[in-house]
Formats: structure tokens, C-alpha cells, sequence
């Protein structure tokens, strides 16, 4: 392997890493979204985040279902992006092999 795979390498390790992260950040904001729907559950508009938990993204302020809705589909588009993403790259490693190497040859 060339210094080039070496680096498509890693940046396509890098980028599943923040494929897993940002598909439960979706599914977690996805969990809240629908917490949110039933406020009967909660006794008005509650977290289940676990990211609220630990990281306060939310802040200590007063949400709106929509402000859940918008967090939420803002992370599925973000985790659908990421996936593309390590798709072409999974693809360009594969397909693309640097020119006179054995691998090429089989």
C-alpha cells in the first residue's frame, strides 16, 4: 500500500466513526422527537435524551415540538450525508487501485 491508501485509509476509519456517532445522535434525537409527540407521557415536554443528559445540547431553556422536529431531521440528513460519503469511499478504495501491484493483476 501506497502512502495515498494509507491516508483513504484512515480518513474512511475517521469517517465511520462519524457515521456510528451521528446515527445515535439521530436515533437519540429521534427517541426525544417522539417522547415529545405524547406530552401526556411526560407531564409536558420531556427529555429522554441522553445526550441532553450528558452534554446539555438542549440548554436548560423552553423547547418546542418543532425545535425537537428540526433537531431531529437536521441529524438524519447529517447521518444520511455521512453514509454517502463512506459509501464513495469504500467504493474509490476498492475500485481504485494504484497501478502495477499485484492486487490488480488477480
Amino acid at each position: 500500500m501506497n502512502k495515498k491508501q494509507n491516508i483513504l485509509k484512515i480518513v474512511q476509519l475517521i469517517s465511520a466513526v462519524a457515521l456510528i456517532v451521528s446515527v445515535f445522535v439521530a436515533i437519540d434525537l429521534g427517541i426525544n422527537y417522539a417522547s415529545a409527540l405524547v406530552p401526556a407521557l411526560n407531564d409536558g415536554m420531556g427529555f429522554r435524551s441522553i445526550l441532553h443528559g450528558f452534554l446539555r445540547i438542549f440548554g436548560d431553556g423552553v423547547m418546542q415540538l418543532e425545535d425537537f422536529f428540526f433537531a431531529f431531521e437536521k441529524s438524519l440528513w447529517i447521518a444520511f450525508f455521512i453514509m454517502v460519503e463512506n459509501i464513495v469511499l469504500a467504493l474509490y478504495i476498492r475500485y481504485h487501485k494504484p497501478k502495477g501491484t499485484d492486487e490488480q493483476l488477480k
